[in-house]
């Protein structure tokens, strides 16, 4: 029996040494996660200021598109149907670092693509005048767009502005978009993401 009392205390005292070492290592990558969450949302709410904006063109089924934008974006791959994305990357990114999934990007799209809540809600736009269940919507049918929305998507905010078009089909219809995490919503970043947008929105021209 003390051979055996013997084996089981060593098999425990290695059990024991395990869970001691595995919790240790969750509690490694707990802090880790806590760490860098204060540090993003220490970014969100300090962002540097705006930098002066820089001129963008591209082609818009055939036609040239132009605006400016703030040097915070700089020109990435974009996304399926766009004519053109531009990812925040500030010079001065400070404590807050994006990774690709909590990029934060404004894109011109020559067409709605993948996006069917947006294209939802062009047709409701079209058949009622206004949206419904959305986090703000404004009528702007006296200028180049018809409206400008946000709405909420899978932890993600969608802001965006559609263009005026003759377009039969909503998903032919031409939009401006901000995309950002969820995370950002209320917080002094997305107060600088929405000024630089709308300032990008106020100078686009399309023209042949």
């Amino acid at each position: 029996m003390g051979l055996f009392d013997n084996l089981l205390g060593a098999v425990k005292e290695i059990t024991d040494g395990t869970k001691k070492a595995v919790k240790n290592i969750q509690r490694e990558m707990d802090q880790e996660v806590n760490n860098k969450k204060s540090v993003d949302y220490e970014g969100y709410k300090n962002p540097s200021d705006p930098l002066p904006a820089v001129p963008v063109q591209t082609k818009l089924h055939g036609n040239i598109a132009r605006f400016m934008i703030s040097g915070d974006f700089t020109e990435n791959e974009g996304y399926a149907n766009s004519a053109v994305s531009l990812r925040y990357n500030p010079e001065h990114l400070g404590v807050l670092e994006l990774d690709d999934e909590n990029a934060i990007t404004i894109s011109l799209y020559e067409g709605i693509g993948e996006l069917d809540e947006i294209a939802e809600c062009i047709d409701e736009y079209i058949s009622s005048g206004t949206l419904s269940g959305v986090k703000q919507f404004e009528d702007l049918s006296d200028g180049k767009y018809l409206f400008k929305a946000k709405i909420e998507v899978s932890e993600y905010i969608e802001y965006f502005y559609v263009l005026k078009s003759d377009a039969d089909d909503s998903y032919d219809y031409n939009i401006l978009l901000l995309l950002y995490s969820s995370e950002v919503e209320g917080t002094d970043l997305e107060k600088k993401l929405i000024t630089c947008f709308d300032d990008t929105a106020k100078t686009l021209t399309i023209s042949a």
